[in-house]
């Protein structure tokens, strides 16, 4: 593995976003494929998927990397509720379920108008009504290394709203492989398309939780966005094949990047101030200072 460079701007307002000796810190490694890293701030740790070696992981506040779940039934992505419980994604269950207090999953949803879901792959929270929306491609069915397998009952790979009473709509069909999704503000989701058309587009959500089609927001070269997050200034922090893009709100200009020696599947902020940014980058977890702070730990 190459030793990873420090943050490297195309902008020069980028490196006011890292403290001056700010570097990349590996952090554990041997992982298959590394995966949906959310902070649970009630837990003070981040919990991350080897989605391939059917495991989960945290990396706690003071450093200790421990065991979550064995089998984890091939979670990938995670979010937090609006209770701070955590949410996860099975592929091999093709269910969104939360872990409870007391250590028990909750399957949330698993169907629609009577057939299996797919395998939902990222989630998150919508910042004002509390619900959940999740991404539901078919990785977990098409790849015997990351589910159990099944065939597809759904006619499409759609994206889903789960609201707080449990009413379960698909309200985006339009997508190949809708993959990574972020919200933006309440009236905006960033939603990353890993399929055909590889690219990160933009959807308007009304108050009824409907979406509307806005425009393509940006791409990642090389590589794929496939998990994104956003800061509290609402710069898009994307993955992609060489680390991580840093793009302005609009999604117009790159600010910099963070190379990383394998792919980056996903990031999240978190740590006790919501200023560590966590990179999963195919076997490893890292992690970055900065001097911003995810737009999800500020509800």
């Amino acid at each position: 593995m190459t030793t990873p460079s420090g943050p490297v701007p195309t902008d020069p307002s980028f490196s006011e976003l890292f403290p001056p000796d700010a570097a990349l810190e590996h952090l554990a490694g041997d992982f298959t494929w590394a995966e949906g890293p959310t902070y649970v701030a009630n837990r003070e740790r981040v919990v991350f998927s080897d989605v391939r070696q059917n495991r989960t992981w945290a990396w706690t506040d003071y450093g200790v990397l421990e065991a979550e779940a064995e089998p984890s039934h091939h979670q990938n992505g995670h979010c937090t509720d609006i209770d701070g419980l955590l949410i996860a994604c099975s592929h091999g269950e093709r269910a969104l379920v939360r872990h409870e207090h007391d250590g028990s999953w909750t399957t949330l949803a698993d169907t629609f108008d009577g057939k299996r879901l797919n395998s939902p792959n990222d989630v998150a929270l919508h910042p004002l009504d509390g619900s959940l929306w999740f991404t539901d491609p078919t990785y977990g069915i098409d790849k015997p290394e990351e589910g159990y397998g099944g065939e597809q009952e759904l006619p499409g790979r759609w994206v889903f709203r789960l609201d707080r009473d449990g009413t379960l709509t698909a309200p985006i069909r339009d997508r190949d492989k809708p993959n990574g999704l972020a919200f933006a503000s309440a009236d905006l989701l960033l939603l990353a398309d890993t399929g055909s058309d590889a690219a990160t587009f933009g959807y308007r959500i009304d108050p009824d939780g409907n979406a509307t089609y806005e425009r393509e927001w940006f791409r990642v070269d090389p590589g794929k966005t496939d998990g994104l997050r956003l800061d509290i200034e609402g710069r898009i922090w994307s993955s992609a094949a060489d680390g991580v893009h840093v793009l302005t709100p609009d999604g117009d200009t790159e600010l910099g990047r963070i190379p990383t020696p394998e792919t980056t599947a996903n990031l999240c902020f978190g740590g006790p101030f919501g200023t560590l940014l966590y990179i999963t980058a195919t076997s490893s977890l890292w992690r970055i200072s900065t001097r911003t702070r995810g737009l999800e730990l500020q509800r």
